[in-house]
């Protein structure tokens, strides 16, 4: 998976749901501000829970959830 269309995906959605921050984004998750920064710097470090949690409070439609999915093989 391509680390910049990972995050051009979740920026995406982030402005759409009016998710201004990382922060505001890394507290729907049960992660920590360290581990989801490790995280968000190399993305192939996500944990697939993680990822789950993070699209569902970001309510991403099932076409993009699977593309990036599908990118992570």
């Amino acid at each position: 998976m391509n680390g910049d269309d990972f995050r051009a995906l979740i920026r995406k959605y982030m402005e759409l749901r009016h998710i201004r921050t990382l922060e505001d984004l890394r507290q729907h998750t049960t992660i920590s501000v360290a581990t989801f920064s490790k995280y968000w710097n190399n993305p192939e470090l996500f944990p697939w829970g993680q990822i789950i949690s993070m699209l569902d409070a970001l309510n991403v439609p099932y076409d993009d959830r699977l593309k990036l999915l599908q990118r992570r093989r």
